[in-house]
């Protein structure tokens, strides 16, 4: 039978008065990968995640105006505009999701702390319903149960870690997030630039461009392999696999495009 506070609520109407956590555009790490994450790791998957598409969507486009006969000049322009408009946009995204998560965060965490001090038998009662689900030993529930509950700030951290996979370590800053991206994505978007610059016969320049964003693209592949716990070689493999087909795909389509004269 659910426990219920003296006003009549039970302990399922408390926990629905929580809300659901919003996604970054990085996604919600599990509770295992938090649980191994330090300070800095919380920032991997921004720095892969922006070399990764500053790189694929960069060399897609010069791709695809080397297909349409465009002169070098006129790709590393594009090229230019291009990393600079995906990475404001990257930016501003995921200082505005990186925000958003830490504001839904910190209103459930006073959300739990009222909870905690209005109606702190239904609390207790479900922090002994996970520590059963969790199967940690009958005869040690008791003192757990105490120790957690006995500090209302250990007892808040304690129920917003199982609730939401979230604690302290977890703790993002949106402006490091933002930087963090926008010159991961400018990194990656400048391989498959730079050749540009330097090349007179765009189907020449497209070569070193593939070469560079190839390398690129395996280097980041391996970086998520390694952070993911997959074989770093195939995850590699996998990136350029599919940055090459996305060059290959927008190329083909140049190609149908009569080249404009600027």
């Amino acid at each position: 039978m659910d426990a219920t506070a003296p006003d009549g609520k039970t302990l399922p109407e408390l926990k629905a008065e929580h809300q659901v956590a919003p996604r970054g555009r990085l996604g919600t790490p599990t509770d295992s990968e938090e649980s191994e994450q330090s300070p800095y790791r919380n920032y991997v998957r921004d720095l892969i995640l922006g070399v990764n598409d500053g790189i694929v969507s960069v060399y897609a486009l010069v791709a695809g105006l080397v297909g349409a006969a465009f002169a070098t000049r006129q790709v590393a322009v594009a090229g230019v505009a291009a990393a600079i408009a995906g990475a404001l946009s990257m930016g501003l995204g995921e200082y505005i999701s990186t925000k958003s998560q830490a504001q839904y965060y910190a209103s459930e965490a006073r959300r739990e702390r009222e909870h905690i001090r209005t109606y702190p038998d239904l609390e207790r009662a479900e922090l002994a319903e996970m520590l059963e689900e969790q199967h940690y030993p009958a005869d040690l529930r008791p003192r757990m149960l105490e120790h957690i509950a006995g500090n209302e700030d250990r007892f808040v951290e304690f129920m917003m870690r199982e609730e939401f996979g979230v604690g302290k370590e977890s703790g993002r800053s949106p402006v490091a997030a933002m930087l963090l991206i926008m010159g991961a994505f400018l990194a990656g978007a400048a391989l498959p630039v730079v050749p540009f610059f330097f090349g007179a016969d765009p189907a020449r320049t497209i070569l070193w461009a593939s070469a560079l964003a190839i390398l690129g693209l395996f280097c980041a592949g391996a970086a998520k392999g390694r952070v993911s716990g997959l074989a770093p070689v195939r995850s590699g493999l996998e990136m350029v696999i599919l940055g090459t087909l996305a060059g290959l795909v927008t190329y083909a389509v140049g190609r149908l495009i009569p080249g404009i004269t600027f």
